[in-house]
């Protein structure tokens, strides 16, 4: 196994770990109720898994780019195009995960609202981490770094 497959598959792993652990802060944030620091640290732990699957899909893409992606078009068109959707739902799963650590951070003790506003950024975080891994998923059972 090459080292770019091995780090294709922790940037699929670091995916599936980082769309479980949005769900969490989603559901705790929901009634808008004040957070301990701890409960802070693990919201931001949630955005961090993300930033790291991002990060290792960063760093990998110029060589995906490079060699997979013409093979993929040449297997299956659509499967590449797909794979184009998923980088850019990723970055949209970065954006609101990060924006709800924002406001978990920056919601005082009655800022309620803006407790609520995190819980739904995460939960929409969430949906389109699933969303990616499932792009990742299909578009990996097609063409890899390994074949």
């Amino acid at each position: 196994m090459s080292a770019l497959a091995l780090l294709e598959g922790v940037h699929g792993h670091f995916g599936v770990l980082a769309a479980a652990v949005l769900a969490h802060p989603a559901i705790r944030l929901r009634r808008g109720a004040p957070l301990s620091n701890g409960a802070r640290w693990a919201s931001s732990g949630a955005g961090l898994l993300v930033a790291a699957a991002f990060a290792t899909g960063l760093w990998i893409y110029p060589r995906y780019v490079a060699l997979v992606r013409p093979r993929l078009f040449g297997v299956s068109e659509r499967a590449a195009l797909l794979f184009e959707t998923k980088e850019h739902l990723a970055l949209m799963t970065v954006a609101t995960a990060l924006g709800a650590v924002a406001c978990v951070w920056l919601a005082r003790r009655e800022d309620r609202d803006l407790r609520r506003g995190a819980a739904l950024l995460f939960a929409l975080s969430s949906a389109l981490c699933l969303t990616v891994v499932a792009l990742g998923t299909y578009i990996a059972s097609v063409q890899t770094f390994a074949r």
